[in-house]
């Protein structure tokens, strides 16, 4: 009580987020939470019970809204994020945004200042740019996550980034430029400027209209697609992002990048691995609709492209994989990582769809698709036992399992060749065909998904599914954990789940 007085019920709502997710994480490293739905709720009341109290305080905060208002709100959506529960986390950082916006905060705050006017000190100008530009990172991934508009727009934005400062070299006057260490909050901006580029590709690329031609009347690249089609125009704009995502990471500082993060003390490796799999996640959002068919059927410069991105979107696509898996193995909280399973259910999409596109289509290739399936295996099951209880990942299941079984039906190998006997052990793997090179198609009747999750199986198979797909089809993809799924949405289904 004598803190919410001293400090007030915001900045206590701070403290009291803070440590939920600190719980949060206590608890789910410990194992404890997994054993059964009863110690599952045991195990979470403390940072519930943490993360409830500040959200009491928060919804009594009256009066003009502080820097702290927004802050406490955007740590909470951090926890309801990572306990799943999207939706309110959707809420309350619209709230946050309403109150990032009344603040200013996404702008400069020497704009047209009197010269009377009292100088904000510096730890405040520097805490108020840090909540602004994680607010922006937030807005770009939960729309891409969500399938909906983002909030905010580069052309109203002209707030500046962070200063390189660790917080112990902050002062009101200035920051401490003795100290040359690496600096905590430079992954921050770099996640902001990699957000910047994200936010271009959602509008260049997968806007819902038009998109226009970003090239110089007359130049090589506009001849080539001056006459194309639409998505043609779409596709050179993710090439030309492309390059722009190379020149992000050429620019990130060695303990960001070059570095191997399992040298670095666990803060920094922490802020190097999510960079990389953020960065996996650009690369894939830019060069994925590069795996359609109808994306490569124009003349020799367009399928050149296409080549080149394709290469690039499945090089970080296994990096996402191998990245997992290393994660999950060495128990490095993979669970927590509400963002890291969004990208692992990214990674395992774009490897399906491209085994069953190098298939159906007969694509040159000199990569067997049956390698990095195997490491699409153990990602999945990674994803199904971090997130059994995961309502996003129940939907996400139902079409992981129908592109793995599709993929896994075109590149089953005949039985004049030996076949492994850890692919056919594999829940739903492929039977051994019965005679000569003809492949028996997969007991859909018998199928269990891994996230048992219900399946619609009276459905025909997935051979010519991506047939008609446009690019702006991946957004669907993208948000069918949270659109109408009547299949999953079944009432019953989740009473009895959480009982």
């Amino acid at each position: 009580m004598a803190l919410l007085v001293d400090v007030g019920r915001a900045k206590t709502a701070v403290v009291l987020s803070v440590l939920a997710i600190a719980s949060f994480h206590e608890e789910k490293a410990s194992g404890e939470s997994g054993t059964s739905p009863a110690s599952q709720a045991d195990a979470q009341s403390q940072s519930d019970m943490l993360f409830t109290e500040a959200l009491r305080l928060t919804q009594a905060e009256t009066g003009i809204p502080k820097l702290e208002s927004a802050q406490c709100r955007l740590i909470q959506v951090l926890y309801l994020l990572m306990s799943c529960r999207f939706n309110q986390a959707w809420y309350t950082f619209g709230h946050a945004l309403q109150i990032i916006s009344a603040l200013g905060l996404h702008r400069r705050d020497d704009r047209k200042r009197q010269a009377n006017a009292t100088k904000r000190d510096y730890i405040g100008e520097q805490c108020r740019k840090r909540t602004y530009w994680v607010a922006y990172t937030l807005d770009k991934y939960l729309g891409v996550i969500f399938g909906r508009p983002r909030h905010y727009h580069d052309e109203d934005i002209d707030q500046g980034f962070p200063d390189a400062v660790n917080d112990e070299d902050m002062t009101s006057t200035g920051p401490n430029t003795k100290n040359t260490d690496d600096c905590h909050i430079e992954s921050l901006v770099y996640h902001a400027r990699l957000a910047q580029i994200a936010e271009k590709i959602s509008r260049e690329v997968y806007s819902i209209k038009p998109v226009r031609l970003h090239t110089t009347p007359f130049s090589s690249t506009h001849r080539l697609i001056r006459s194309q089609v639409p998505d043609q125009v779409r596709l050179a704009a993710s090439h030309r992002l492309g390059a722009e995502l190379r020149q992000w990471k050429a620019s990130l500082p060695p303990f960001l990048g070059a570095v191997n993060p399992s040298s670095l003390i666990p803060t920094f490796r922490r802020q190097a691995t999510a960079l990389k799999l953020s960065y996996c996640h650009a690369v894939i959002l830019a060069h994925r609709p590069f795996l359609l068919k109808n994306a490569r059927r124009s003349n020799v410069e367009m399928t050149a492209l296409a080549q080149d991105s394709l290469t690039e979107c499945i090089a970080a696509a296994r990096s996402v994989l191998e990245a997992v898996d290393r994660m999950a193995r060495e128990g490095r909280l993979f669970h927590a990582f509400w963002w890291t399973h969004y990208v692992c259910f990214c990674a395992l999409v774009v490897v399906y769809v491209w085994a069953i596109q190098q298939s159906t289509h007969n694509s040159a290739s000199a990569e067997d698709p049956r390698g990095i399936l195997d490491q699409a295996e153990s990602c999945l099951q990674h994803l199904a036992q971090a997130t059994a209880s995961n309502s996003p990942s129940r939907r996400y299941s139902i079409i992981l399992q129908e592109l793995r079984t599709e993929a896994k039906r075109k590149t089953a190998i005949p039985h004049r060749e030996p076949v492994l006997a850890s692919s056919a052990a594999v829940n739903g793997g492929i039977p051994p065909p019965l005679d000569g090179d003809a492949i028996q198609e997969p007991d859909l009747q018998n199928w269990q998904p891994l996230f048992g999750s219900p399946m619609d199986m009276t459905t025909p198979g997935l051979q010519n599914f991506l047939d008609d797909w446009q690019t702006t089809d991946w957004l669907d993809l993208d948000a069918s954990a949270f659109g109408p799924f009547p299949e999953v949405d079944d009432i019953s289904a989740w009473v009895n789940n959480a009982s």
